[in-house]
């Protein structure tokens, strides 16, 4: 897999046209999708990887492992609430 970068990535929003998108799109798609901005961006990133690169090394975005799994439960935040068996 290839490294990540933690470099920041400065997004200029501009109209709403074939190749830009504007701020109030990107707030309006991740509050569709229920992701944040950044998530959404990500998510938007990876569909057109997947389209460009179709058929190229797929076995680099293979499935999450066992491991990887366990690693992203354990980083999940805690929930704050308490669970209930009724809503009676």
């Amino acid at each position: 897999m290839p490294t990540t970068s933690q470099h920041p990535l400065k997004l200029n929003f501009k109209d709403d046209t074939l190749t830009t998108v504007s701020r109030d799109a990107l707030k309006a798609l991740a509050k569709k999708l229920g992701f944040n901005e950044t998530q959404t961006v990500l998510y938007a990133i990876a569909r057109l990887r997947d389209e460009v690169f179709v058929g190229e090394d797929a076995a680099q975005y293979e499935p999450l492992t066992r491991t990887q799994h366990q690693a992203i439960a354990k980083a999940e935040p805690k929930g704050k609430g308490k669970v209930i068996g009724s809503l009676l």
